[in-house]
């Protein structure tokens, strides 16, 4: 057999003092016997041994799943957003409110009186109510005539030949400057509207004439939870056929189109 240089004998044992803690005296005497090439292998696995003691052993690690993986890589919300994200849902109902039709569908009262107004009405008083072929109604000149619209609701309904014959005076008695006389405005005659509006109809289109075009005011008690004008004590003006009523209920015209009723000229504007 080989043998093997002292000087990697000497080597060897360097080594293995220097695995152990540096006592060279604690490694084990070679036994006798054994040859230099054993003893050399020895020496290696001797040194070796505290080398894998100390390296700790690695646990198993699960995979992560792939939908883990990437929340990990996604980008965190900035705090600065948080409050407007937290305000979104509000503002998403408050939208959607804003979109929302009205609770019957339809158009409103005064919407409807407006449709009317320019389609049947302008022609003659004006896009604005300032007059031309007929009277003016703006700059509260309307509801000077009429401060109780239940009047006007009869002009209307009638027009100029069904409230009396050439100069029959109509309106408010205490009008400053006199009552209005039918035909005395450029021997114009106001037409009559019962025969082409509905009842309903009717209301809408002197209501926006009186409320809008000319100023007049209605009380919060006068309008209902659907924006229609109602007498001041909480009743309807329709009923449920869309015909005009008196506060107890019955015909505010008879047979003749005439008012069952006398308007109050004494109340205060907007008043029923």
């Amino acid at each position: 057999m080989t043998e093997v240089p002292e000087h990697l004998l000497k080597r060897s044992k360097d080594r293995r003092s220097a695995g152990d803690g540096g006592s060279a005296e604690t490694a084990p005497a070679a036994s006798a016997g054994e040859d230099t090439g054993t003893q050399v292998a020895k020496a290696g696995a001797t040194a070796a041994a505290p080398i894998a003691a100390s390296t700790p052993a690695v646990a198993d690690e699960k995979p992560v799943a792939p939908y883990v993986a990437a929340a990990l890589r996604r980008k965190k919300i900035p705090l600065w957003a948080m409050p407007v994200i937290v305000f979104l849902p509000l503002w998403g109902v408050i939208y959607m409110a804003g979109l929302s039709p009205a609770a019957s569908g339809e158009p409103s009262q005064l919407a409807t009186g407006q449709s009317i107004y320019t389609a049947q009405c302008a022609g003659c008083h004006g896009a604005a109510g300032g007059g031309g072929v007929g009277r003016q109604m703006n700059e509260g000149n309307l509801v000077a005539t009429f401060p109780d619209i239940i009047g006007q609701l009869e002009f209307v309904w009638l027009g100029s030949n069904g409230i009396g014959p050439t100069g029959t005076p109509y309106g408010d008695p205490a009008r400053e400057g006199g009552q209005h006389k039918t035909l005395s405005y450029n021997g114009n005659p106001m037409p009559a509207f019962n025969k082409s509006l509905t009842q309903a109809q009717l209301l809408a289109v002197v209501r926006y004439e009186w409320e809008v075009l000319s100023g007049g005011k209605l009380e919060p008690a006068q309008v209902d939870a659907e924006g229609n004008m109602q007498y001041a004590d909480g009743k309807p003006m329709l009923n449920d056929a869309g015909e005009l009523i008196t506060p107890e209920g019955k015909p505010l015209f008879d047979s003749a189109g005439k008012l069952t009723i006398q308007p109050n000229w004494t109340m205060p504007t907007g008043s029923m």
